[in-house]
C-alpha cells in the first residue's frame, strides 16, 4: 500500500462529500467568472470532473491505478510531520512548506481530501489558461472553451499527479494566473503578481520563463513595420541576453553558456544515473556543439517518453506512455488544423519557449513527462480551437 494511504480512518470517508460540495461550488463560480458564458456545461461539467476524479482516487486506493514517484516518500513526510529537510531547494523548503501544510491541515489530515485540493487547484489553473486564450484571440465560440475544457479533462499527466502529494497543481495554478493576468488590459494586475509570486516560491526557474513571456507579449503589443521590428530584434538581442544571463546567474546560479550549462544538466544526470532512464551526457565546448544538439534535445523533452535521441522502453512505463500517446494525438490535431489556426503565433512562441528552454536542463526521461505538464496544457488552446472548426457543422450535439 502507498505510504500517504496507510493512516486512513473511516472519518476520512466520512467528511470527503462535504469537502466535494463545497469545492465544487467555488470552482463553479470562478468558472462563470473567467470563463464564456456557458453556464449549463460549467455546471454539468465540473460536476461530472469531481465525480471522475473520485471515482480514480477511490480506484487507486485498492488497485494502485495511479503510479508510486520516486519523490512519494519525501513529500508524504513533509506533510506529515511538517518538518522539510534542509537539503530540499527553496520551493520545497519554501513554497511546498506554505502551501502544500496548510492545505493538508485544512483537509483535516485526510489525503483523500488533500487530493480534492489538488484537483482543484489544477483545475482552477486550467480554467485561467482558458480565460487567457480566450482574452488573447477575443473567443466568443464556447466550441472552443469547451473542448479545451474536455481536453484537460482527458490528459493523462493531470489525472496522475492529481493523485500524487507532489507541487504540479501549484505549478499549473501559477501558470494559469500568470497568463489571465498576463492578457488583462492593465499591464500589472493581482493575477499577474500572484502568479508570479507562486513562480518563484515553488520553481524559482519559471520566474525567468515568465519574464520573456512578458517581454515577447510587449514586443507583440507595438505597432511597427516588419523592418521597424527585425531592426528592435537585433539591437535588443544582446542586451536582452546580458539580463537573462544576470536573471539565470541570480535565480538559478548558472550563467548561460554551453560549458555552463553542460556541466549543470551532466552533474543532475549523474545524481539519477541509477534509475536507468537518465538521458547521455552532453558535451558542449561552444554555441555551434549547443546549436547542433538543440533539435534532438527540443523533440527529446516535447515528445518524451518516446525515444529520440537515447532508446529506453517506454512502454513498461504505462502512465508514463499513455501521456506521450495523448500529446501525439494533440499534436496530430493541431497538424492537421494549421489553416486554422495560423494566425496564433504569439501562443505557439510561448509554447516553443517553454519546451526551448526546459529542454536544455531536462536530464531524466520521465522528469521530461512531468515537467512538460505546462507546455501541454498550452498546446491544448491550439487543438481545441482546430477541433472547433471541424465541429462547427456539427454544434447541434453540444446544445444543452
Amino acid at each position: 500500500m502507498k505510504v500517504y494511504y496507510q493512516n486512513i480512518e473511516f472519518w476520512d470517508l466520512l467528511s470527503l462529500p462535504l469537502y466535494f460540495i463545497l469545492l465544487y461550488l467555488i470552482l463553479v463560480s470562478i468558472a462563470k467568472a473567467v470563463l464564456l458564458e456557458d453556464r449549463k456545461f460549467i455546471n454539468v461539467y465540473f460536476l461530472a470532473l469531481l465525480l471522475f476524479y473520485l471515482f480514480i482516487g477511490l480506484v487507486d486506493f485498492k488497485v494502485r491505478l495511479i503510479p508510486y514517484f520516486p519523490d512519494t516518500n519525501l513529500f508524504t513526510k513533509i506533510l506529515e510531520t511538517g518538518v522539510t529537510p534542509s537539503n530540499q531547494s527553496i520551493g520545497v523548503k519554501i513554497g511546498y512548506k506554505f502551501l502544500a501544510i496548510p492545505i493538508y491541515w485544512l483537509s483535516l489530515k485526510s489525503i483523500f481530501n488533500y487530493f480534492l485540493f489538488n484537483v482543484f487547484f489544477f483545475q482552477i489553473g486550467i480554467i485561467f489558461l482558458a480565460g487567457a486564450f480566450n482574452r488573447t484571440y477575443e473567443i466568443k465560440d464556447q466550441l472552443v472553451q469547451r473542448f479545451y475544457l474536455i481536453l484537460a479533462l482527458l490528459m493523462p499527466s493531470v489525472i496522475v499527479y492529481s493523485f500524487t502529494p507532489l507541487r504540479e497543481s501549484y505549478f499549473v495554478l501559477a501558470l494559469g494566473l500568470f497568463f489571465y493576468g498576463l492578457t488583462g488590459k492593465n499591464r500589472v494586475n493581482i493575477f499577474l503578481i500572484l502568479g508570479v509570486i507562486l513562480a518563484g516560491i515553488l520553481r524559482i526557474q519559471l520566474l525567468l520563463y515568465f519574464f520573456i513571456v512578458y517581454v515577447l507579449l510587449l514586443i507583440s503589443k507595438l505597432s511597427l513595420s516588419r523592418k521597424t521590428l527585425i531592426t528592435i530584434v537585433i539591437v535588443s538581442v544582446p542586451i536582452l541576453f546580458l539580463g537573462l544571463n544576470f536573471l539565470s546567474t541570480a535565480i538559478l546560479n548558472i550563467p548561460i553558456s554551453p560549458k555552463s550549462l553542460a556541466l549543470f544538466r551532466n552533474i543532475q544526470r549523474m545524481n539519477y544515473f541509477e534509475s536507468g532512464v537518465s538521458y547521455p551526457e552532453v558535451f558542449w565546448e561552444n554555441w555551434f556543439d549547443l546549436i547542433v544538439d538543440f533539435p534532438g534535445l527540443f523533440l527529446q523533452f516535447l515528445l518524451a517518453p518516446f525515444p529520440v535521441i537515447i532508446f529506453i522502453p517506454f512502454w513498461t512505463k504505462l502512465a508514463y506512455f499513455a501521456d506521450g500517446v495523448y500529446l501525439l494525438v494533440i499534436l496530430t490535431i493541431c497538424l492537421g488544423s494549421v489553416k486554422y489556426i495560423k494566425g496564433h503565433g504569439l501562443w505557439l512562441m510561448y509554447i516553443l519557449l517553454y519546451v526551448g528552454m526546459s529542454s536544455f536542463f531536462e536530464f531524466h526521461l520521465l522528469g521530461a513527462v512531468r515537467h512538460r505538464l505546462p507546455a501541454t496544457l498550452l498546446i491544448l488552446g491550439l487543438a481545441a480551437k482546430g477541433l472547433s472548426y471541424y465541429f462547427t457543422s456539427y454544434k447541434w450535439i453540444f446544445r444543452f
